[in-house]
């Protein structure tokens, strides 16, 4: 309706929510993964049950409660970072990081978890450990590998997930990114500029699940020599 064609809205928005989608998808990755191990290996103890209780909490909550809560809390009461807008630099992208990877969090510490207990159970692990092989090298590289596949599958389905799932937290934000875009589009009736966005969204989409083909020939030898 401005006149102005698709793509240039897309060049000036898209590296916005690049930003904020891969500071979410490092920080899911992370701490995601190290919850999972930590609970995976501590099957039963306090941690285990730590961090199963809490990533059920965080998937029961709506992402947009969510991103209003630790708008509140965090921005607002205690003043730790900012909450609108992207005046700051990085640090402003910070707390909407954390809100839109939250949920994905949750999902990759529950799949490290159950992956890594049940590759903790085979045989290869128990002829590792019966060689006599420390504890943190059987964990670390021989059952650790393995049980990343499932893991590495979620994460391209999310890398696809967080361009598009920008939305509510770029709307709660006000981060001027590609989600916003979208939703400023559907307010708008501009299907053109929904369309052309959403297009280019399943393109990245389909390349991210590419390279989890790519991957799991690397995580595992077996599908490589197959």
């Amino acid at each position: 309706f401005r006149g102005r064609p698709v793509w240039d809205l897309m060049k000036q928005r898209l590296p916005i929510t690049i930003r904020l989608a891969l500071l979410a998808f490092a920080f899911e990755l992370v701490i995601g993964i190290l919850a999972g191990i930590l609970a995976g290996v501590r099957k039963g103890g306090f941690a285990d049950n730590l961090v199963l209780v809490s990533t059920l909490v965080v998937i029961a909550i709506p992402i947009f409660v969510l991103g209003f809560v630790a708008q509140l809390l965090i921005g607002v009461e205690f003043g730790w970072l900012p909450v609108s807008g992207i005046q700051r630099g990085w640090i402003s992208y910070v707390l909407p990081a954390m809100v839109l990877g939250s949920i994905s969090l949750a999902y990759i510490a529950r799949l490290t978890r159950t992956s890594l207990v049940e590759n903790l159970r085979t045989d290869y692990v128990r002829t590792a450990v019966a060689k006599g092989l420390p504890r943190r090298r059987v964990v670390g590289i021989h059952t650790f590998r393995n049980s990343m596949i499932p893991v590495v599958t979620f994460l391209a389905i999310d890398l696809g997930a967080l361009m598009g799932g920008a939305i509510i937290t770029e709307t709660i934000f006000n981060i001027p990114g590609i989600g916003r875009a979208v939703f400023d589009g559907v307010q708008r009736q501009e299907g053109t500029v929904v369309v052309g966005i959403v297009t280019f969204l399943v393109i990245i989409y389909m390349v991210a699940n590419l390279l989890v083909d790519v991957l799991y020939a690397v995580l595992d030898p077996r599908i490589r020599y197959d």
